[in-house]
């Protein structure tokens, strides 16, 4: 008998391809053809992070333009609000009124003097700069949608913050982040240096100047979610976005399922 026919085979490589199922789009039917960001170019320009064209234009088809029909009338916050990029689409979207909350203060500066740049009325539109689960805590805001965009990654404290969330009474999440690939309800440990302007910032749990964070796999977050009473109610369909827009850069990430778009509902 051969010594090597019961050994068990190496655990493969996740396949490189979008988080989700596979596009039932028509073809062609997802080519961006009118960005949204170039009508608001000031975007491109008011902050460090990830402010590529073809990246921001993509993320607003998954993340807003997939989940249109939420944001009509919608009290919305805006979680870890950045430059107010993401707040601006919701406003854009339908949403009544925007609550964004970020840590650095200069980036809540830029969100607030972009939005009167292009018009906003004021009383749709407030930017909080603080800790963001302290914020949720002192404040207690009761919205009916939630965006969780590029956060989730960053922080391990993920059952405080979707117990926030919870609170909140948001009726919807719609959540970008980071994943780890594989199938195993797990969340993959990193730490963070905490000076760079896309990366976690310090908090009470924090020491030095990195902060401890987790990507969890997709099992891994629906469990999380369902620990809170929310579920996946679907993924965006980047395998149809990639698709028809192939010319498309700064989207790796997307590409090979390191990344998703998804929208949660409370159940």
């Amino acid at each position: 008998m051969s010594p090597f026919r019961n050994r068990r085979r190496p655990a493969q490589p996740a396949p490189e391809r979008p988080a989700g199922p596979p596009t039932t789009a028509a073809p062609g039917s997802m080519a961006v053809t009118q960005a949204f960001f170039d009508r608001f170019a000031d975007f491109y320009e008011t902050s460090e992070t990830s402010s590529f064209p073809w990246r921001l234009n993509l993320r607003h088809e998954a993340i807003v333009a997939q989940n249109a029909d939420l944001f009509p009338g919608a009290r919305v916050l805006d979680l870890a609000s950045h430059d107010g990029r993401w707040s601006m689409a919701a406003l854009e979207a339908g949403a009544s009124a925007v609550l964004g909350i970020e840590a650095r203060p200069d980036l809540v500066a830029n969100a607030e003097s972009t939005l009167r740049g292009y018009g906003v009325d004021e009383s749709r539109f407030r930017f909080v700069a603080g800790d963001l689960f302290e914020v949720l805590a002192r404040e207690e805001p009761q919205v009916d949608v939630v965006l969780c965009l590029g956060f989730l990654y960053h922080t391990l404290r993920h059952n405080e913050l979707l117990t926030r969330i919870r609170r909140t009474g948001a009726r919807h999440i719609v959540l970008d982040t980071e994943i780890h690939r594989g199938d195993q309800p797990v969340v993959w440990l990193d730490a963070e240096q905490v000076e760079r302007q896309g990366n976690a910032v310090a908090d009470e749990f924090s020491w030095g100047d990195t902060v401890l964070t987790g990507r969890p796999t997709l099992a891994g977050l629906t469990l999380l979610a369902r620990a809170q009473g929310f579920s996946v109610e679907r993924l965006s369909d980047w395998d149809g976005l990639l698709r028809d827009n192939p010319q498309a850069d700064q989207v790796r990430d997307y590409r090979i399922g390191r990344r998703a778009t998804l929208r949660l509902s409370r159940s």
